[in-house]
């Protein structure tokens, strides 16, 4: 099996038993159980453990009064809520398994990626060297309006499958653009220094989905959901700022504090009569609004 494969189960595997940690015997029970698999090797582990520090950063640490191996709490909190580690760590396992074998392949289906993945090698290295960048871009779908950019590239977004880049134009502000509207792409070679007023998890922190709309105001929102629209949002939560402000048997009421943008206007749209908004008064009424027009074309 391959070597990545192997990392990845055994970083799962130890980050699940907690504190608690697992012994190198019985890691290999386990091991052992599935597929049928051949014990892993002492030194192999370690060499494995080596690999999961260098590529992931995550170290695996040894209690030697019960030679049992874990990795600490702080360590596993922040690789459990770093979304980006989760990503990778997932999407490897899955890759190699699909690459391992075709008949699996015919039994696992993905989203489309919208377009646009071409110019990613480009834009991560861009990121990587704080290198400008030159593109045209296509402003408004279906209308040949190319616009030529000058941009310093801060950061990249997955948001619904389609690949975004955060960057500063040149007027220096910040902006979104959808790669699978970029024409074309290329790397200015002038370096430049990444503002120090920019970080990626502050600008996203009051916004929901890929725009932040500065001059909107960050409210409270108050949701009122049925018992099946309650159990989805409990399980795949809309925003990090998510809490129950109270639960009964018929009804859940959620809090959100974000800006009510127009892609939150349109998820909550999806939940369509699972759902009622309560508070803030202006957006219950830009809601009612919405779906009047909505029934006035039926």
């Amino acid at each position: 099996m391959d070597k990545l494969i192997k990392c990845i189960w055994i970083a799962n595997t130890i980050a699940d038993t907690k504190d608690q940690g697992i012994t190198l015997k019985e890691l290999n029970d386990r091991w052992t159980r599935e597929d049928e698999n051949d014990p892993i090797p002492e030194r192999s582990f370690h060499n494995y453990r080596q690999y999961i520090a260098d590529v992931f950063c995550i170290d695996i640490e040894c209690d030697k009064s019960r030679n049992a191996y874990y990795i600490p709490q702080g360590e596993r909190d922040e690789m459990l809520g770093n979304d980006l580690k989760m990503w990778l760590l997932h999407s490897f396992a899955i890759n190699n398994r699909l690459s391992a074998d075709l008949n699996l392949r015919k039994k696992v289906q993905f989203e489309r990626i919208s377009g646009g993945i071409e110019h990613l090698d480009k834009l991560m290295e861009a990121l990587q060297k704080n290198l400008g960048i030159e593109m045209q871009y296509r402003r408004y779908y279906g209308i040949d309006d190319l616009k030529t950019y000058h941009c310093k590239p801060l950061a990249m977004k997955l948001f619904k499958q389609r690949w975004y880049l955060i960057a500063r134009n040149e007027k220096d502000e910040t902006r979104c653009f959808a790669l699978d509207r970029i024409d074309r792409l290329e790397l200015t070679q002038t370096p430049f220094k990444t503002p120090e007023d920019f970080d990626l998890e502050a600008h996203f922190r009051d916004a929901f989905g890929i725009y932040v709309e500065p001059d909107l105001p960050t409210e409270t929102i108050l949701v009122k959901a049925d018992t099946d629209q309650s159990n989805f949002l409990k399980g795949l939560p809309l925003h990090h700022s998510q809490r129950i402000v109270e639960e009964i048997d018929d009804y859940t009421v959620f809090s959100w504090h974000l800006k009510p943008s127009y892609d939150f206007i349109q998820q909550l749209l999806t939940m369509n009569a699972h759902i009622e908004v309560l508070e803030p008064l202006s957006l219950r009424e830009k809601i009612k609004t919405l779906v009047m027009a909505m029934i006035s074309k039926y």
